[in-house]
């Protein structure tokens, strides 16, 4: 009996979980999927300023359920939650039932648990951009494809399943080509086809409509090879400090090494996929956000393989008890960034509705804003945007990259192309004004912008103004002094 009820005890703790850090999100890039995803459903393509056709999201399958949520009337950031708090409930279901099929005389399904109890996976959840929506895809596709190995059936809804992994985030790929193999092996060419079909499509659209073989967000982001690398490497490494990811993937090449001369190819391929995808994160030098962004799809298999390899080393059944009660204790090194990583929700995207929000209404539907905090801004605004970083135009691509800017994805700029977009309103700094010792407040300009703020054409054609902004403080901005002064705003 318990044996059953175990999978549903962890997905509810897992959703439980992941609804604790409700207050912490969406985050400012998902906000920017809300906006490709209306300007969808409007009519007006897949763009983030009508008319100019960027692939400024990263994450093209999520795009599209968005746009689907929003063509049914739903709220996009009520959708995103609740879908990501209900992925990770599934992923650690899928695990459970995983384990809980190639362990018969297994009762607890110990690595389903370690992934309910994942801070990144929670947080994720909170954060949107399908990054947990993706890990229930792949855990459902590598269940998937245990189970129809064991019931000498075509693993149809591992294609499924892998594919619309594939189309949530292109990469994940990697985790598929394992399986892809492993088919065209048995002569299954439906089911290989059908892991390829989405991305397939997706990339010939991408080709037809964008003319470019990748997205904008990949080209503005890549660094030289050596810098990625070390930055990569960086970046796996702290994974690891807080989740355990090295030892779970040494430990997932145990198990092949020692569950079997000729281990089950859907271990085989997670252990190959898991450590290809880790690869591949260390290639593009990782993510700027916290808690494994890039990492956290892989989360579920690491603790599959990981849990296998330890079994494989054969200890004694009370050092796996320890084994599995320290693993779940080091995963919790995260839980302490809760409070610092919910203010900085407040002071960011609640920050950037509100100004969004105020300024739409006092400004024409037409005006100009560029500043580089552009998602949850653009999309309460509606107004047209010039993207200081580049995730939403070419031209930022074609900078040469900061090499003093250590924030992954905020290394370009290009003062001379933002000026001659000639925008109405200039933003610096993410609308922060920062308090200082005496009480008042400083406005600073973030690292990106320091030959805008010193461009001789800024100082002699902006003005700085302020205006109230409801809830939050004043919000310090340039206005182009060859318009008319607005006669809601103020003197700095």
């Amino acid at each position: 009996m318990l044996r059953r009820c175990v999978p549903w005890l962890v997905a509810l703790a897992a959703a439980l979980h992941a609804a604790s850090y409700l207050g912490h999100g969406p985050c400012d890039d998902d906000y920017i999927t809300y906006r490709y995803a209306r300007n969808l459903v409007e009519g007006h393509g897949l763009v983030f300023n009508p008319g100019e056709r960027v692939e400024g999201f990263s994450a093209p399958g999520w795009m599209l359920a968005v746009a689907g949520a929003l063509k049914l009337g739903l709220e996009p950031a009520l959708f995103s939650v609740a879908v990501s708090i209900a992925a990770a409930g599934l992923t650690s279901w899928f695990v459970a039932r995983l384990w809980l099929r190639r362990h018969e005389r297994d009762v607890w399904a110990f690595p389903a648990w370690l992934v309910a109890a994942s801070p990144a996976l929670a947080w994720h959840s909170i954060i949107g951009l399908g990054t947990v929506l993706l890990a229930a895809l792949v855990a459902w596709a590598f269940d998937a494809w245990d189970r129809s190995l064991r019931d000498h059936k075509a693993s149809t809804t591992a294609a499924l399943a892998f594919g619309l992994a594939a189309l949530v985030r292109n990469e994940a790929i990697l985790l598929a080509l394992p399986y892809v193999a492993s088919e065209l092996r048995r002569k299954r060419w439906t089911a290989a086809a059908l892991a390829l079909a989405p991305l397939a499509a997706w990339q010939a659209f991408r080709l037809s409509y964008y003319g470019r073989l990748v997205p904008i967000t990949y080209s503005v982001k890549k660094l030289a090879l050596a810098d990625d690398l070390a930055l990569g490497l960086e970046y796996v490494r702290a994974a690891s400090g807080s989740s355990g990811l090295l030892v779970g993937l040494a430990l997932g090449l145990v198990a092949l090494a020692r569950v079997a001369r000729h281990p089950s190819a859907p271990l085989r391929g997670a252990c190959v996929g898991a450590v290809t995808f880790t690869g591949y994160v260390i290639y593009v030098g990782g993510d700027f956000m916290p808690h494994a962004r890039f990492l956290v799809p892989i989360f579920p298999l690491v603790a599959w393989i990981g849990s296998e390899g330890l079994l494989a080393l054969g200890p004694p059944r009370l050092l796996c008890w320890a084994a599995a009660l320290a693993a779940l204790a080091w995963n919790q090194v995260g839980q302490g960034l809760r409070s610092e990583l919910r203010a900085v929700h407040e002071d960011s995207e609640r920050r950037w509705e509100a100004m969004g929000r105020e300024l739409a209404l006092r400004v024409a539907p037409d005006t100009k804003v560029a500043l580089a905090p552009i998602g949850a801004f653009g999309w309460v605004s509606r107004l047209p945007i010039v993207d200081l970083l580049g995730l939403t135009n070419t031209a930022i691509a074609n900078a040469a990259p900061d090499p003093e800017i250590t924030i992954k994805g905020h290394t370009r700029y290009d003062a001379d192309w933002v000026l001659a977009q000639r925008p109405e309103i200039i933003v610096i700094g993410n609308g922060w004004v920062h308090p200082s010792a005496d009480g008042s407040r400083t406005l600073v300009a973030s690292a990106w912008e320091k030959t805008l703020v010193t461009h001789p054409r800024f100082q002699s054609e902006y003005l700085p103004l302020q205006m109230e902004i409801s809830g939050s403080y004043p919000l310090i901005f340039y206005w182009r002094r060859d318009l008319e002064r607005p006669s809601w705003a103020r003197d700095v």
